[in-house]
């Protein structure tokens, strides 16, 4: 009886674990790599996004109900599965045995990569701090950021490592809940997947080139922007 009792309880949190990365997360991260690729246009457009987004009613809400809460339960129970998983890609060398293994690696450097990430930009956000204007200009901090190779660099393997777990996530969903049964299906929707995974991965990486190349006309702005405020703090 009690053996069973664990067996269910395992069969649910496997289940709300499998839920929770496609609602809301999968959702959250086309939508976040949608608003990152405004660094495209340049300063202006990038803050107003960022400056509409932070200003949503029920901002707080929102974050902790439909992206921290569901994203601590993964990430906490993906790690148990992680430390209990027996990846065996040598012993039977099949792709889906590659993929979970890449699946559980993947999911502990975006544990460090995310906690990162939210914690250097949403809970250290007065780094952001324009000193020219005295204003949050996520922008020109961003743009200053990715100039440190280690910090470039550690962005392209947190974006490949997103796009893999996801790509991967979603045909491990399809599986599990009986949308793909048949091996075809299960093949076309890895191919598909594996297409998506490379999509993310060039939007990302272009979002991040945004910030290291801005258009011409934009830092003219910026400049402009930095000028007439030094001359208001100095007249």
């Amino acid at each position: 009886m009690s053996d069973a009792k664990v067996t269910y309880s395992e069969f649910v949190l496997r289940r709300l674990h499998s839920l929770t990365g496609v609602i809301p997360l999968t959702f959250f991260i086309f939508f976040h790599f949608f608003a990152n690729s405004y660094s495209t246009k340049g300063p202006e457009a990038f803050n107003a996004t960022v400056a509409t987004l932070r200003g949503l009613p029920y901002l707080h809400a929102i974050e902790w109900g439909l992206l921290f809460a569901p994203f601590l339960f993964h990430m906490i129970y993906g790690l148990w599965v992680v430390y209990t998983g027996k990846p065996n890609p040598l012993r039977y060398k099949y792709p889906r045995n590659w993929a979970y293994l890449f699946q559980r690696v993947t999911a502990i450097v975006l544990f460090v990569f995310i906690l990162y990430h939210v914690i250097s930009l949403r809970f250290m956000d007065y780094r952001a701090i324009n000193p020219a204007t005295g204003k949050l200009d996520f922008y020109n901090h961003l743009h200053h950021e990715f100039q440190n190779p280690l910090i470039y660099w550690w962005y392209v393997v947190g974006i490949a490592c997103t796009a893999f777990h996801l790509a991967n996530g979603l045909c491990t969903f399809c599986m599990t809940w009986g949308i793909t049964v048949g091996r075809t299906s299960q093949r076309y929707f890895a191919y598909a997947m594996t297409g998506l995974g490379i999509l993310l991965f060039v939007v990302g990486v272009s979002a991040i080139h945004g910030f290291l190349n801005p258009p011409k006309d934009a830092v003219k702005t910026a400049q402009e922007v930095s000028v007439q405020a030094a001359t208001v703090q100095n007249p």
